[in-house]
Parts: structure tokens; sequence; C-alpha cells
């Protein structure tokens, strides 16, 4: 997962469109009844207009797994479900979701299919029913649920799920060289459980996501191998500068914000700058590659 910048997001002519055609919608949903509504929201998708904007804010990959649009169709998630919202353990707290949320382009996070949706595992022999569907747990000890409109505060709420909006959420989720998610080591234990039911409800560890992982892990450790050899051999000064550059350059394509499963890339080479080997050069190039 990377970062989002929704400010990017806001400025675009797209979203100026939609919010006039959203302000639109909340008025003719005053006064319907839930079921009114629930059918008004299911036969008035707009939302769909934004779906190239935000393809393209993230270089044509989910936001939540970093698969790039080969792994699935598209959808605009609603981070706070439209119709329904479950806690992580299947209780129904919110029946009618976070209808006024429908058409507010903040609510929007674009996910692949493979993700988004509640299915088995078909690569594996995990049984476990995951992915987002209409959960968005809540830390309901240290928070509480908001109401609907006018009082609908959602500061009140604490999301467990992890968000591409947030910076600090981007990097609670970190991979090994199988392609696995792993939670970052070191980060406090109420983010271990959000990192850990982020990975379930967004089934980040979904056999398919791992092997396209693992071939980026490996991609990059031989690249990691051969600069390390090239800077092993007798060279002079100035052909180490050389390849230093040119180990810039194809590091710097493989985590690049375009780069499918970038940070899998990052997490391989932060692995690799811990080797004793790597030490002497690694940790001084990585500076290079923000």
């Amino acid at each position: 997962m990377r970062h989002i910048n929704i400010e990017e997001i806001g400025n675009t002519q797209e979203v100026q469109q939609f919010e006039q055609i959203a302000q639109q919608y909340m008025l003719e949903m005053q006064g319907m009844t839930a079921p009114e509504r629930k059918e008004f929201i299911r036969t008035h998708t707009d939302w769909n207009m934004l779906q190239l904007v935000m393809y393209n804010l993230s270089c044509h990959k989910c936001w939540y797994s970093e698969a790039p649009a080969g792994a699935g169709d598209f959808e605009v998630d609603h981070f706070r479900p439209k119709n329904r919202s479950k806690q992580h353990d299947g209780t129904v707290i919110k029946p009618n979701g976070y209808w006024w949320l429908a058409y507010n382009w903040k609510n929007y996070r674009l996910a692949g299919a493979l993700v988004n949706k509640r299915r088995k595992d078909r690569f594996s022999d995990d049984e476990e029913v995951k992915g987002k569907g209409d959960y968005f747990p809540l830390d309901l000890i240290q928070g509480q649920l908001c109401q609907e409109p006018p009082n609908d505060n959602l500061n009140v709420e604490i999301p467990l799920l992890l968000d591409p909006f947030s910076i600090y959420d981007t990097t609670l989720i970190s991979f090994d060289k199988d392609g696995t998610p792993l939670i970052t080591a070191g980060i406090p234990d109420e983010d271990k459980f959000r990192a850990e039911i982020s990975i379930e409800f967004y089934h980040l560890d979904m056999e398919q996501l791992n092997q396209q992982r693992t071939e980026i892990w490996r991609l990059c450790e031989r690249e990691l191998n051969d600069i390390n050899d090239q800077l092993t051999q007798p060279i002079n000064g100035q052909a180490k500068r050389l390849i230093m550059d040119r180990a810039c350059i194809r590091l710097k394509e493989l985590t690049a914000k375009n780069a499918p499963f970038s940070k899998v890339a990052w997490a391989c080479i932060n692995s690799f700058s811990q080797k004793d080997v790597f030490k002497l050069w690694l940790p001084n190039l990585i500076t290079s590659l923000n």
C-alpha cells in the first residue's frame, strides 16, 4: 500500500463535476426511507465517473494491494460502506451504513475486485472467506460509533482498517521473500492489530498476490546481488561510481510509485541492507532512492 494524496483528487475537473451531481442526489434522498435510499444508491452509481482519475492517480494500481490492472477489474470502494457496515467479528453495527457518504468522493478508494469482494482464495487450501465487502471494523473501546446526520461526527470513530490516504498507515505492512505480507516490526500493539485485520479484510495474503510479489522480490534480489558482485571486484573509484549510478537507476525503477508492488522492492532492499556484505554500500544508496 502506497500513500495516495487526497488533494490530487480534489483538484481535478472530474471531482468538481461530480460534486454537483452529489449535491443534487443528497437533496433527492432527503425524506426517503432507508429502503428507498438503498434502492436510490443502488441505481445511481455515478461514483464510477471518477474511476479513471483514481486509476491514473495510483499509476494504474489497486490502492490497497498495489496490484496492477491486469490482476483484475477495478472498483470504486466505499471505504465506509454505503448500505451496511459490519464489525470484524461480523456484527452489524450500522444497518444502514454510511449512506450519507455514498456520494462523498473523499470516502472512495480504488480497489481491485479480488481485494474488494468477499471470497475464498482459489489458489490455496485456505477455506476462510476474506475481502473487504461491507466490513468496516472500528475500535469501540477508545472510540465510538458516529450518528447519522445531522450529528454525523466521523471524528469520534477510530477505524481499524489501514487507509491509503494516511502516510503512517502505509508503513505498517511489509513483505518477506515469499511475497507474504507481514506486520512491520517495532510498531505499537494497537497498530499490529490494525495491520493484521487489514491483511485479512483486504485479502492481501491471497496466493495470487503472493506469487506476483515473489517475482518482484526475486527481481530486486538479482539486481542487488549483481551490483554487489560488481562492487567486490578490484575496480577503481570511477568504475565504482558508474556502477552505483546504474544501481540507483535500476533500484529507482523497482521502487517507483508507478512500479507494481513497489513496497515489496523496498522490503527486499531494506532486508539486504542489514546483511554485512551489503552494509558497505547499500544504506548510503537507499537515501538516494526516496
